[in-house]
């Protein structure tokens, strides 16, 4: 029979196998749908292993050596079988995507609860700014949602698209081709006659929003107004003048 030490280490060692191969497969498609504990264990080591790895590639082109797999220490967390394919992805690719990033590589969305017997709480853990990104998609849809009801972006919408398209290499125009895209495919707009033809989304479109401030009115330009609660602006901090200290010489 193991001993009780011996099962943790084993537990411990399956951890560090699962948290690799995430990390080999996210980096791989670029998206993952998990166990929401299981996204989080891992998301703080794949944003290590990107951070090094990038900033280990940028050094050795600053120093003007060549860049191969073989010469990336930081791919030794991977399991062999993956190091060559991730690494050349990594110097290839993920270099010129994120070219000033140190941290925030990855973002994890929350989803329903897995069906089945066990409804085990479930989420997305995805790259930024790649072409599978699913806020990048949702925001668009969001966007696409408010022009054809006629009503402008509040803040929140305005910060969330910033955010999307400010580091997204030609980040506004590809934004704006997935609004256009989203109008087409979800709201099944026609760009001929600039209307809407599905009688049912025309239905839908019709429900606007239920505080109207906050789209172009009162409350507009106010981020930290609560749609629920009534909120006032947080006072300005005050300079204290810290009295010196007797025991200071």
């Amino acid at each position: 029979m193991p001993s009780l030490q011996k099962f943790h280490a084993n537990v411990a060692r399956h951890v560090k196998s699962m948290n690799k191969n995430l990390c080999a497969n996210l980096i791989r498609h670029e998206y993952i749908v998990t166990g929401r504990a299981k996204a989080k264990r891992a998301q703080s080591k794949i944003e290590s292993f990107l951070s090094k790895a990038i900033e280990e590639n940028k050094k050795l082109m600053e120093e003007g050596k060549e860049v191969n797999v073989q010469n990336l220490k930081s791919l030794s967390y991977l399991q062999p079988p993956d190091r060559n394919e991730i690494g050349s992805k990594i110097i290839k690719e993920l270099s010129e995507r994120y070219p000033d990033r140190t941290h925030g590589f990855t973002r994890i969305i929350k989803l329903e609860p897995r069906l089945g017997e066990d409804k085990a709480p479930m989420s997305v853990i995805e790259l930024v700014d790649s072409e599978f990104e699913i806020k990048f998609w949702y925001t668009a849809k969001i966007v696409a949602r408010l022009e054809l009801q006629g009503l402008p972006l509040d803040d929140l919408t305005e910060f969330s698209v910033k955010k999307l398209t400010q580091f997204r290499n030609d980040g506004e125009q590809k934004f704006r081709d997935a609004v256009e895209t989203t109008k087409r495919e979800f709201f099944k707009y026609d760009p001929e006659t600039n209307e809407v033809t599905d009688d049912v989304m025309k239905n839908n479109l019709r429900n606007l929003p239920k505080n109207l401030e906050f789209y172009g009115g009162s409350l507009k330009g106010k981020v930290v107004a609560s749609k629920k609660f009534n909120t006032t602006k947080r006072p300005e901090r005050k300079q204290v003048e810290i009295p010196k200290s007797p025991f200071s010489t």
